[in-house]
């Protein structure tokens, strides 16, 4: 019977033992993990942004009409000859 008992005691220090050491790995695993997924969102969103900058650049390379309007609507680029009336409300 003490045998038995002597046994179980080793089983369930070992498991405790165990336990103690994994638990803090677990846990860094867990927050690593976490941590990880959280850049791979933010590297999708940057991918996304970096290419519809691409393509915004082609277009302002590519399409001089994409050109005037930018230049017309963000720095008052008006062509020879025409007017622009301002309204203040």
């Amino acid at each position: 019977m003490k045998r038995r008992n002597r046994t179980k005691w080793r089983i369930l220090f070992l498991c405790v033992f165990f336990a103690g050491i994994c638990l803090p790995r677990i846990k860094n695993l867990v927050k690593h993990q976490k941590q990880f997924q959280e850049y791979q969102a933010e590297i999708a969103q940057l991918e996304k942004e970096n290419q519809l900058l691409l393509e915004r650049i082609e277009a302002l390379k590519g399409d001089p009409y994409y050109t005037e309007k930018l230049l017309r609507e963000n720095y008052g680029y008006v062509r020879e000859g025409e007017y622009i009336y301002r309204i203040k409300r």
